[in-house]
């Protein structure tokens, strides 16, 4: 690292373990400013804060008084690390290298929100995430830093979080580096251009008919738990949630999503094959 400088600040915005992990990474080199965001605050984060005594700024909302605040503070630069609120231009403009992105997805395929469930429920092989200069329109900025890492049969969106935020610190790390260098971004390719919505809880229910047994599965795992899960309502129209299934080349001749028994073991038919619930 060439910056071993104190006298240098900047901000990081979260409310996950991602921000956490790049917080620790970073304010062993520079002075670091937290900013929490109360909106899907996971608590674990700020217990841990207030354990270590660690000073943080709780946001509710981005408004003019938060602007004032943080220009005043004459930061070098603003990092944005899964902060589930959007920041307006006056924000992100508002320190001298502006503001970073740690984007979950790859780029330009995959911008919007719940990247990462979105790339495991599409069958993509391989997971990827970027860090862009923050601009105006959603993650459409210039690419400092991107990574691919292969998505296993055993993984699921838990063990693809951990990936990505393992890689995002050290990413990170190496993107403060490149802008005291002066070493600019490269534009994204217009190529590929799609933006995904923010996934809820209502789009976990599963479409048998239209849904083979491999596409369940990655529908199933992409959602799990910290997630609220896949789910289905059965003959008594009881909602059931899937948190774990495999693929099953059971193929009976019956209607995509009966149940059926085979061994003591729950299946249910898919469009194609079936999946064999674990959990």
């Amino acid at each position: 690292m060439h910056f071993k400088n104190k006298e240098k600040k900047l901000a990081i915005f979260f409310n996950s373990t991602r921000g956490l992990l790049v917080y620790k990474k970073i304010s062993k080199l520079f002075l670091v400013d937290i900013f929490i965001a109360k909106k899907n605050l996971n608590t674990k984060i700020l217990m841990f804060l207030k354990k270590k005594k660690i000073n943080f700024t709780l946001v509710r909302k981005i408004n003019t008084s938060l602007e004032k605040k943080i220009k005043k503070k004459n930061y070098d630069l603003l990092i944005s690390a899964g902060f589930p609120l959007i920041f307006s231009e006056e924000l992100i403009n508002s320190s001298k290298f502006g503001t970073i992105n740690l984007h979950a997805g790859k780029l330009p395929n995959y911008r919007g929100g719940s990247p990462l469930n979105w790339q495991i429920i599409n069958g993509e092989k391989k997971i990827g995430i970027s860090i862009v200069k923050m601009c105006k329109k959603l993650d459409a900025g210039d690419i400092y830093s991107s990574k691919t890492f292969r998505l296993t049969k055993r993984d699921d969106i838990k063990t693809v979080h951990n990936k990505a935020n393992f890689f995002f610190s050290k990413m990170t790390m190496d993107v403060i580096n490149k802008i005291y260098l002066g070493i600019k971004p490269l534009p994204q390719k217009r190529i590929g251009e799609k933006t995904y919505r923010q996934r809820s809880e209502n789009d976990g229910l599963i479409d048998w008919e239209k849904l083979n047994a491999e596409e369940v599965f990655n529908f199933v795992r992409a959602i799990t738990k910290p997630y609220p899960g896949a789910f289905y309502f059965n003959e008594k129209k009881k909602k059931i949630k899937i948190y774990n299934c495999i693929v099953s080349k059971r193929n009976p001749r019956i209607s995509a999503g009966k149940v059926f028994f085979a061994k003591k073991q729950k299946f249910i038919k898919c469009k194609n094959f079936s999946i064999r619930i674990k959990s």
